[in-house]
């Protein structure tokens, strides 16, 4: 019982630090799983997510004339809001040409027909949508051809449209009205000549195109990251206090209430003459190998917990046996029990087993 109570505690933990490992991993997957080794970005644009960047139409051949670049493929991200019925669910759309698009499909086909779409397995499950069914945005028709996992990011699915479909979907939407604030051209992913240097590339693009930063896909992405432990940090950070000061609490409850039901024991060793320094070092190693035992029970209910949520809610991304939050939680737990243990010492050095013995 009370093995369990650590265990659910140590769960708590890992997955509140799994749910917000998660985001930061969806965030940098964002720029990742849309490859080139370049990523061409509005000036004053460093992140892929939640910020607009919108480029000259004529980036594109500026930068496929810059020595060292093989390729420059268009990227245009949208965000959107999917209605059915009275449920509402914001989208973001990716609009790719050759590169940018979805990372992996678990059901249906790529795009091949005008006005199809591919939508990420959370959308899908959630409105219970299959290939071939129609996909309405703005009052605009798609048709969904594909169901891609894993692209998602800041607790919003992504979609994927080809770029000869971007136009009739401006004209012909409810955006047409406000045309004027959507981009035809956000991103440019560069495919570099065999052998060029990054770096040396990069500059060139920057020099060529003024109006616009290029990005290795990796800083693009840390980027993101930032994005999300500043705007999401916060909030988990004090989830997480929270969690880590129950665990201390729970602890201490275990622990005061085993060494009240043991105190015939402890005031028969008392008499017996064990100080109450050894009888406080009894209480801490009891303390510290039950928390030893219960960790694994908690990593374990935390995995099961996590799997669960994600194949009822593909949206959350939960990693609960990432390196550094399972080597932080461990060791925070295995303090519990250390401060646990010291809590109820009063009691241990005020045991008078004079007591004990009357009893």
């Amino acid at each position: 019982m009370r093995g369990g109570a650590i265990a659910a505690v140590v769960a708590v933990i890992l997955l509140l630090e799994g749910v917000y490992v998660g985001q930061l991993v969806q965030l940098r997957n964002t720029v990742m799983n849309r490859g080139g080794d370049l990523v061409v970005a509005q000036a004053g644009v460093s992140n892929m997510i939640a910020t607009r960047s919108i480029l000259p139409q004529f980036a594109r051949q500026d930068v496929e004339a810059v020595e060292g670049v093989a390729s420059a493929a268009p990227l245009a991200s949208i965000a959107l809001i999917y209605e059915q019925g009275e449920l509402r669910t914001p989208i973001s759309l990716f609009v790719y040409d050759t590169e940018g698009g979805p990372k992996h499909l678990v059901a249906g086909r790529p795009i091949t027909e005008d006005r199809e779409i591919i939508i990420d397995r959370s959308i899908a499950e959630k409105y219970n949508l299959k290939p071939g069914d129609p996909f309405p945005l703005s009052d605009f028709e798609f048709r969904i051809a594909g169901i891609s996992e894993g692209d998602a990011a800041y607790f919003t699915p992504f979609g994927f449209v080809l770029f000869d479909d971007l136009l009739d979907f401006y004209f012909e939407s409810e955006l047409a009205e406000d045309l004027s604030t959507f981009p035809m051209l956000s991103f440019l992913l560069v495919k570099l000549e065999e052998g060029k240097v990054r770096a040396a590339v990069a500059q060139r693009i920057e020099e060529a195109v003024p109006s616009a930063d290029v990005f290795e896909p990796g800083v693009l992405a840390d980027g993101d990251a930032v994005l999300g432990e500043i705007t999401l940090g916060p909030i988990f950070g004090m989830m997480i206090a929270v969690a880590y000061i129950i665990g201390l609490l729970v602890t201490a409850i275990i622990m005061f209430a085993a060494i009240n039901g043991r105190r015939h024991n402890l005031g028969v060793l008392k008499a017996l003459g064990f100080s109450n320094s050894y009888l406080l070092r009894v209480v801490v190693i009891e303390s510290l190998l039950l928390t030893a035992l219960a960790i694994p029970v908690g990593i374990l209910l935390a995995i099961v917990i996590a799997l669960f949520i994600q194949s009822i809610a593909p949206l959350y991304l939960i990693l609960p046996t990432e390196a550094v939050p399972l080597i932080k939680t461990t060791l925070a737990c295995l303090f519990f029990a250390v401060a646990g243990s010291l809590l109820p010492v009063r009691m241990i050095f005020k045991l008078d087993p004079a007591t004990v013995f009357r009893s």
